[in-house]
């Protein structure tokens, strides 16, 4: 089975922690295969690490407690279930999936395609969004302040996207 990450697949870290690939990239000066992919907690931190790494078994001798068998296991969000072969449930993975749910509006935010489709996420979940999942957006972007408040947060990346919308719109094609 081939186990190769694809773009927009959700990971289990063994350590209970979800992710999100963003690409599988190559190395350019030694070919060597990466995964990038991004935290869906915290800071939303984004990391590359050895595909081999990526894909590889948990070291069951370090870490003896670990039921998950690979150190990253895709999870199919919808089911909210490992698409591993394995079969076994593990409740204390499944609280992780809360994560998920927390930041539900920021992973539709980031799955829009658009400027346009962005700022009706943004819009539509207005009272929704978290104070951290407008700072990871403001910090995606490269916008707003660290220590503003949410509101100025989200009208700040609002008036981005606005602005963004209106030129690509207008732009020739």
């Amino acid at each position: 089975m081939d186990r190769t990450p694809r773009p927009g697949d959700f990971y289990r870290h063994f350590k209970d922690k979800m992710y999100q690939v963003i690409t599988v990239a190559v190395h350019s000066e030694t070919g060597e295969e990466l995964v990038v992919y991004q935290a869906l907690y915290g800071s939303f931190g984004t990391y590359a690490r050895p595909l081999s790494m990526f894909i590889s078994e948990v070291d069951h001798e370090k870490y003896p407690e670990v039921e998950q068998k690979y150190r990253f296991e895709r999870v199919d969000m919808v089911s909210e279930q490992p698409v591993a072969e394995a079969s076994h449930q593990n409740q204390e993975c499944m609280t992780s999936e809360s994560c998920y749910r927390e930041n539900k509006n920021l992973l539709a935010f980031l799955d829009a395609g658009t400027y346009h489709e962005k700022l009706e996420v943004l819009e539509d979940r207005k009272d929704r969004f978290s104070a951290e999942e407008l700072m990871a957006i403001c910090e995606i972007m490269e916008i707003g302040r660290p220590d503003s408040e949410p509101e100025e947060k989200y009208y700040a990346v609002k008036r981005y996207l606005e602005l963004q919308n209106k030129y690509e719109g207008s732009r020739l094609r």
